[in-house]
């Protein structure tokens, strides 16, 4: 294979010869992968063909959820800690058979919702990996290794899915950018010159870096946290960065209306809806929105969960006073109906903002009732 690279060494428009492997970005990688990857995939759906949801029957074959990857990362699934030291030792069958070595120090393992009695009965009581490449050493067990939380795509979680791990995460993950934004704001101030410094320097451009920098992760993964106090501790953090961004320590609501950031409660709930949106209209192909019909339909049961994904969205469109026939697909607005189908979901998002504007106005007016126009207002943000 011959590539043109940018570098200084190398003459523009000179070609290089790849002899081995392929250069980073390049196209051609995710298809090879995956050509290598489905081997595996379905050598573990020949083992372990008890892995599906008898339930789901309208998606053909695709309701085994055996193995999920996401570019070259794989997670397995397994029902029994027996099944699952299997599946391992299967993908490392199949890694020697293809000359590939798995790296046991990033292999995570993590048991959902295990009481102290199934720990201690666990059979086997740890998981191993047991490389056979060498033909010189007998076969080697390598521990794995059960973290007390892991991050998966971003999102911190943990044995007992409290997302509480990944609510400290998301409170130090807008610590950190608030760092960021901080040392760009001191180089803004310092590394140009004298005349741009009011310009470059003002409340709007601290906030436009500190919307892309910190807001964005204060808001990534909020539909995952279980609990109103979770969102609060989020909100908490969000607010102190805010005002340390702008040197601002105003009351947080009135900081937060004049640059018009809606509580996260209301940011949760509209992400919420549009996720049932997504669910049971634009995607209601896939195994999550079979799974959440298949829940929606045991919601009244005792043994349903408080806080399940199922009845935080009914409480997300209680939030926004959106009618609704729950937990069927939502009332389609004709801005949505006449948008193009691969584009429905980002018009139905677009639609729910408006509707949470207008319940924050609703809930400050709740709690700020107009006063007669000469009475003395009671606090600073009454009096805005």
């Amino acid at each position: 294979m011959r590539i043109r690279v940018l570098h200084a060494l190398i003459e523009e428009g000179a070609e290089v010869n790849i002899l081995h492997g392929l250069p980073e970005g390049s196209r051609l990688s995710p298809t090879l992968f995956g050509i290598c990857a489905a081997e595996l995939i379905h050598e573990l759906r020949t083992k372990f063909p008890e892995l599906k949801f008898d339930d789901i029957t309208s998606i053909d074959d695709f309701n085994w959820i055996g193995a999920f990857l996401y570019v070259d990362d794989m997670v397995l699934i397994a029902r029994s800690d027996t099944q699952l030291q299997h599946m391992i030792d299967a993908c490392q069958q199949w890694s020697e058979r293809s000359r590939m070595k798995i790296n046991h120090e990033k292999i995570k393992i993590m048991v959902f919702y295990e009481t102290p009695a199934q720990r201690a009965s666990r059979q086997p009581s740890h998981f191993y990996l047991t490389p056979r490449l060498s033909l010189n050493k007998p076969p080697t067990p390598l521990p794995l290794d059960e973290p007390k939380d892991f991050t998966y795509l971003g999102l911190k979680l943990d044995p007992q899915m409290t997302m509480q791990p990944a609510t400290s995460h998301t409170c130090q993950k807008i610590n950190w950018d608030y760092q960021t934004v901080s040392a760009i704001a001191h180089s803004l101030k310092n590394d140009i010159p004298a005349n741009l410094r009011g310009t470059r320097t003002s409340p709007l451009i601290l906030y436009r870096i500190w919307q892309s920098c910190v807001l964005s992760h204060a808001t990534q993964n909020l539909r995952y946290l279980l609990h109103p106090t979770q969102v609060q501790q989020v909100q908490s953090a969000l607010i102190n960065s805010l005002q340390r961004t702008l040197h601002c320590f105003t009351a947080a609501q009135i900081t937060m209306l004049e640059l018009g950031i809606p509580h996260l409660i209301l940011s949760q709930a509209e992400q919420l809806v549009s996720l049932h949106f997504r669910y049971t209209v634009t995607h209601t192909h896939i195994i999550s929105a079979h799974l959440c019909t298949i829940r929606c339909q045991r919601i009244a049961s005792n043994a349903h969960p408080r806080h399940s994904l199922e009845n935080r969205i009914e409480t997300a469109y209680l939030a926004l006073g959106l009618s609704t026939s729950y937990p069927g697909p939502p009332t389609m607005p004709m801005s949505v109906a006449l948008a193009e189908p691969g584009n429905r979901g980002k018009s139905y998002t677009t639609y729910l903002k408006p509707l949470v504007t207008a319940e924050w106005i609703r809930r400050l007016n709740a709690s700020h009732p107009p006063q007669p126009a000469h009475a003395t207002p009671m606090g600073r943000t009454q009096a805005h």
